[in-house]
């Protein structure tokens, strides 16, 4: 009887989240111009208050009192604390590194995307940057990239769903293996009708959008495994959203010094396969940490 009521919260907070991305990205697909555009951009805004939305739903018309998720325990979580802070800035900075080894070519020391995107905030229109250069940004983004806080507020509505609610009640249904695997692929689906819609990978890529939605799921099965693993160490998802968001800034930074000449499958940012490399490796390490059985 109890395992049943964590199975009914599990499932009606996917059933609420997914019906309201059906019915966003349902509009953005029949709505006319420029209608359909602002369907998209809503579903997009939206993206990240629709898991607390469901979170709110679900708990109401189960009446659920259990815990938010949101102490923060950082006595005795601290090291886990610092370890979400830094240890993915590191793999993506890393997996950047190995993206730029293998196509070199690809590498773009006039960094015109970074001046097409923030010359009108002052960055200097020409630039002649050298691969050290490159480097100590590299560097110094590791370390600036805990401390962006509006990007840690944006992850927050995602872990207060994934993380925060059905990822606890998967816990109390199958292992912390298995709970990881599925909470991950059931994020990545999520994200399906915006990739749908060309974000993160664009259109013009091999097997457009589907590609995409599958490589998008792999990314969140990864992703998710690092931040499943750090909320069930500190018990917080606070953790997670550091990780999250740390994860957010700085993995926006490869693609700022590269002519995007390869497919976005491939990299350079943690989307792509190579891209997200140093990630796949330790979610392969963070996994095998976690318990076998419940």
């Amino acid at each position: 009887m109890k395992k049943n009521i964590f199975k009914r919260r599990a499932i009606l907070y996917l059933a609420i989240l997914y019906a309201f991305l059906f019915i966003g990205w349902l509009l953005a697909v029949l709505l006319p111009e420029p209608y359909n555009q602002t369907a998209y951009l809503g579903l997009w805004g939206a993206f990240s208050v629709l898991p607390v939305l469901a979170t709110f739903l679900t708990r109401a018309i189960t009446r659920d009192k259990s815990p938010w998720y949101l102490k923060p325990n950082f006595r005795q979580s601290w090291k886990t604390y610092l370890f979400a802070a830094l240890a993915p800035g590191l793999a993506i900075f890393l997996s950047g590194l190995l993206y730029f080894l293998l196509f070199p070519q690809d590498l773009d020391l006039t960094a015109r995307n970074l001046v097409a995107q923030y010359g009108q905030f002052g960055a200097p229109e020409n630039l002649l940057l050298t691969p050290q250069t490159i480097l100590l940004v590299g560097i110094a983004f590791i370390f600036i990239s805990p401390l962006v806080l509006p990007v840690h507020l944006f992850a927050l509505g995602e872990e207060i769903g994934w993380r925060g609610y059905l990822l606890p009640n998967l816990l109390k249904l199958i292992s912390p293996r298995k709970a990881t695997l599925l909470h991950g692929v059931l994020w990545g689906l999520a994200h399906a009708p915006l990739i749908y819609f060309g974000f993160n990978y664009g259109s013009g890529y091999w097997r457009a959008p589907w590609s995409g939605i599958l490589m998008m799921t792999l990314v969140c099965v990864v992703l998710g495994t690092w931040l499943a693993y750090v909320t069930i160490q500190s018990q917080s998802i606070l953790p997670a959203v550091i990780l999250h968001g740390a994860g957010n800034v700085i993995g926006e930074l490869p693609v700022l010094f590269s002519f995007l000449s390869l497919s976005p499958l491939i990299g350079p940012n943690p989307t792509g396969i190579v891209g997200m490399s140093g990630l796949i490796v330790g979610a392969v390490i963070l996994f095998a940490r976690l318990p076998r059985c419940k």
